[in-house]
C-alpha cells in the first residue's frame, strides 16, 4: 500500500494533494468524493486499512468470490517518489487471480453476503478479475462487516512492527537479515 509517513497515500492522477486536502485548502474537479472523503483515507493509518483489506479478502475467498490471501506484509523501509525519506507500510499478499479459472462475475449482493460492503464508487464491482473482487482499496474502500474487534487485534500487531522497526532504525536495513522473518518484514 502507498503509504505517506504510515498514512494511506493516493497516487492517482485525479487525487487531490495530500496537504490541500489535510488543511481543507482544496478544490474538488469531480463529485465523487467529497473532502471529507479525501481527508478520512489521507488520515488512515496503513496498518487499520491493511487490517480491513485482509478481513475482506479473506472473507470474500471464504465466500469463492475472491483470491486466497497468502499473508500480511510489513515493509520496514518503503522508498517512494512521493516522501522524502524512508517510511513503512504494509498489505497483503493474494493470490495471482490470472490463474484462476474464469467464474461468472461477482454481484454485490453476493459481496454483502460474505460479510464485505463494496465500495462507495463500485470498483471492486467494475474492475473484477477472472470473475474475481481483488480491487480492494478506494478512497472510501471495501470494508468488513462487524470486523472492529479482529481489526483492532491486527492493527496493534502491525503496530508492534512499527516499533521493532524504528528500534531497529528504519533507515537502515537490519545488521542480520536472517534474524528477520522474510516474509513479514521486507525493505522495498
Amino acid at each position: 500500500m502507498h503509504s505517506y509517513d504510515g498514512y494511506c497515500h493516493c497516487i492517482s492522477k485525479g487525487a487531490p494533494a495530500r496537504n490541500s486536502v489535510i488543511n481543507g485548502s482544496v478544490t474538488l474537479n469531480n463529485d465523487r468524493y467529497t473532502l471529507e472523503d479525501w481527508q478520512q483515507i489521507y488520515q488512515k493509518d496503513v496498518a487499520q486499512r491493511t487490517a480491513e483489506n485482509f478481513i475482506s479478502a479473506s472473507r470474500l475467498h471464504k465466500a469463492g468470490v475472491g483470491p486466497k490471501v497468502i499473508d500480511i506484509v510489513f515493509v520496514r523501509n518503503f522508498h517512494a517518489f512521493y516522501n522524502q525519506s524512508p517510511t513503512w507500510t504494509c498489505g497483503i499478499i493474494i493470490e495471482n487471480l490470472h490463474r484462476y479459472p474464469r467464474k461468472k462475475t461477482t454481484a454485490a449482493d453476493e459481496m454483502k453476503a460474505a460479510g464485505v460492503v463494496p465500495d462507495q464508487i463500485n470498483s471492486c464491482i467494475r474492475q473484477q478479475i477472472r470473475g474475481y473482487v481483488s480491487d480492494l482499496n478506494s478512497v472510501v474502500g471495501v470494508m468488513p462487516q462487524d470486523a472492529q474487534v479482529e481489526i483492532d487485534l491486527i492493527k496493534s500487531e502491525l503496530h508492534g512492527e512499527v516499533d521493532c522497526a524504528r528500534a531497529l532504525n528504519p533507515v537502515q536495513p537490519p545488521s542480520n537479515p536472517e534474524a528477520v522473518s522474510p516474509k513479514f518484514v521486507s525493505d522495498l
